[in-house]
């Protein structure tokens, strides 16, 4: 199947073109259906919640609007210095999301359960969320605890200077991140949070240590 237009980016199972007319096409590399993650989208947008508009969604392709503006790591990397009001937004976002009305018949909130600095749009209309595809009915606690454990764990790669200015500036976003949120509720939430996340195959063993560690410190 030929591209649909210039390859934007690369995510761990989909891929993003630009389609013109400010659009994009997010596809899946696999046979997936796209269906209950547009209406998620379609839903939180009607209720104000930042996220790109859903135009077409057929089986693994959805076409959104084309969000312009730089990710939360991107801006890091270059603005280190904004890494405290970026663990502010985090919050804000999980706060803005916890408000949002479920859909009729679903029980629990919406969760993303993936939210981080990649997924976070920085746009002149303020913070966009993207990537909706682990999204479902769930507890908010469990959401915020996600975020902990990927602040708190995640190792970028590079060398030794690179891990330790990374991880001076994940200590300072995850401080200002959990300042915002209901710490407690998160902290009950994260064991078995961490317990999944080890158990997923795409993680480095560096990573499955430091995850096992932070549950281990959860417990205490």
């Amino acid at each position: 199947m030929p591209d649909p237009g210039p390859l934007l980016g690369r995510g761990r199972a989909a891929d993003v073109y630009d389609i013109g007319g400010g659009r994009v096409l997010r596809r899946y590399r696999t046979d997936h259906d796209s269906t209950p993650e547009a209406e998620v989208m379609a839903h939180l947008a009607t209720h104000g919640f930042p996220v790109p508009a859903v135009h077409d969604v057929d089986g693994r392709d959805i076409v959104m609007d084309r969000v312009d503006g730089s990710s939360q790591l991107d801006d890091l990397q270059r603005r280190p210095w904004h890494v405290s009001r970026h663990g502010r937004t985090l919050a804000d976002l999980h706060r803005r999301l916890d408000q949002v009305p479920p859909p009729a018949g679903q029980q629990g909130r919406i969760v993303h359960l993936d939210l981080h600095p990649g997924n976070v749009l920085l746009t002149s209309g303020g913070p966009v969320l993207i990537d909706w595809s682990n999204a479902r009915a769930g507890d908010a606690a469990e959401d915020v605890a996600t975020t902990w454990m990927l602040l708190a764990t995640a190792r970028p790669d590079g060398g030794r200077l690179l891990q330790v200015l990374a991880a001076l500036l994940r200590r300072r976003l995850l401080a200002s991140f959990l300042a915002g949120v209901d710490v407690e509720a998160a902290r009950t939430a994260l064991p078995a949070v961490c317990e999944r996340k080890a158990h997923d195959p795409n993680m480095r063993a560096e990573e499955v240590a430091a995850i096992r560690a932070l549950r281990a410190s959860a417990g205490r």
